[in-house]
């Protein structure tokens, strides 16, 4: 569904949740990174930075966490004018 309907963060968030419940955290960041690679407009971005960096509080280290705040970061920058 996520290819065909790729914008859809509501959709997004079930895929997410339910792999998070399962625990494989190399998957779950696999696809927090291509959730935030997309260009979905800000509201939405917000949506699923916060989700990331959640997560990342939750089972991440510090290293990881900095690296959620970056890539949100070069976001805010490549979208300002």
């Amino acid at each position: 569904m996520l290819r065909e309907y790729p914008k859809r963060t509501d959709l997004w968030s079930v895929y997410l949740d339910q792999e998070i419940r399962l625990g494989d955290a190399d998957l779950i960041r696999g696809l927090f990174e291509r959730a935030t690679s997309l260009s979905l407009p800000p509201k939405k971005m917000n949506f699923l930075f916060k989700k990331y960096l959640g997560y990342e509080k939750s089972v991440g280290d510090e290293e990881r966490i900095e690296h959620v705040r970056q890539k949100a970061k070069e976001y805010i920058d490549s979208a300002a004018p």
